[in-house]
């Protein structure tokens, strides 16, 4: 497969290398991510969007080896800081989970243990990965973390249900900072809040990742939160990886039919745009179609594209996508 080179300064943070993620079901095997390539880089945001069921989430999960049965990483690389985790055993694994990579779930409540405090919860953590330190050292930071988070330290005494959404999702930041992770994978950290509360949660992140140059992988299919914090933006379709760029020029002018679809099936605060909608099912993954797994849904499908699968290829500076309108020079096709 053809090396994604990407933007961005130094060496990366992350690198995922031909990774590819299978889960062997009694019909088959259905190949959830597909020889996925993407650098992420210290101290920035990686929106990573998609419909549901392209493989977002089990990318996440991936990225922490917590891919399970019947799911596995068959092959690829996950190098981390230069080291690829899937070598690491088990224990080195879980000394890696949170100090170095921690993970922010889509659903917080099932993620709390609803039997513990919250502040059992921070101890537990903590101290499974610094066993020097005393629980009421451990609790002194928690309560620093719940100021810096906007909760009134007394809440730590709190179990998970008596905390609104928007608090637990805020706990679940605390757990990842506490231990100073050097990336967050957060998986649709709002798909639980409602608007208002979503807003604060967006504020909260912008300011920590300010204060803490925070990497964060935000993995969501809410295009307007990608837009507010997202640095770059990964487009997934099938368990691919389709289109990858700058915010800015992915969403003003994308590459992808699969893109360009999916943000025009998002309603416009301005009202000054048609809204579209995307016609067809994703792809059954336990058959994929050949060629371009999107030709079946995309109205400017060539034969070339139900044959062979397109060139991941730099259409402009540091904006990649797999699409054989460029290999075809019909991009004006796309964008008049």
């Amino acid at each position: 497969m053809d090396e994604r080179k990407q933007s961005g300064n130094g060496i990366p943070l992350l690198q995922l290398r031909d990774l590819v993620v299978e889960y062997y079901t009694r019909s088959g095997v259905v190949r959830a991510v597909d020889s996925v390539d993407l650098d992420i880089y210290k101290g920035e945001v990686v929106g990573l969007v998609g419909e549901s069921g392209c493989g977002k989430s089990t990318l996440g999960m991936a990225l922490l080896r917590l891919v399970r049965s019947p799911g596995k990483i068959t092959s690829g690389k996950i190098l981390f800081k230069g080291k690829d985790i899937l070598t690491l055993s088990e224990n080195a694994m879980r000394d890696l989970r949170g100090p170095e990579i921690s993970m922010i779930f889509q659903d917080p409540m099932t993620s709390l243990d609803p039997l513990q405090r919250i502040d059992d919860h921070f101890v537990e953590s903590i101290r499974a990965h610094d066993k020097h330190i005393s629980k009421e050292d451990a609790i002194k930071r928690a309560a620093e973390l719940f100021d810096l988070l906007g909760i009134a330290p007394d809440r730590l005494q709190d179990y998970p249900h008596q905390l609104s959404g928007g608090m637990r999702q805020r706990v679940m930041i605390g757990l990842a900072l506490a231990l100073d992770a050097d990336l967050i994978v957060a998986d649709e950290p709002t798909t639980s809040l409602d608007v208002l509360v979503e807003a604060q949660f967006l504020d909260l992140l912008k300011d920590l990742r300010r204060r803490y140059n925070m990497t964060l992988i935000l993995i969501t299919h809410n295009i307007g939160i990608v837009a507010e914090l997202a640095d770059r933006v990964a487009v997934m379709y099938a368990g691919e990886i389709v289109e990858l760029g700058d915010a800015g020029p992915l969403f003003a002018e994308p590459l992808h039919p699969y893109t360009d679809a999916l943000l025009g099936s998002v309603p416009n605060i301005k009202l000054d745009e048609e809204l579209k909608i995307m016609g067809g099912q994703p792809p059954d993954l336990l058959d994929p179609p050949a060629g371009c797994r999107f030709h079946p849904r995309c109205p400017y499908a060539m034969d070339r594209c139900r044959e062979e699968e397109p060139p991941w290829q730099e259409i402009q500076p540091g904006h990649w996508a797999a699409c054989w309108l460029y290999a075809e020079g019909k991009r004006e096709t796309l964008h008049g």
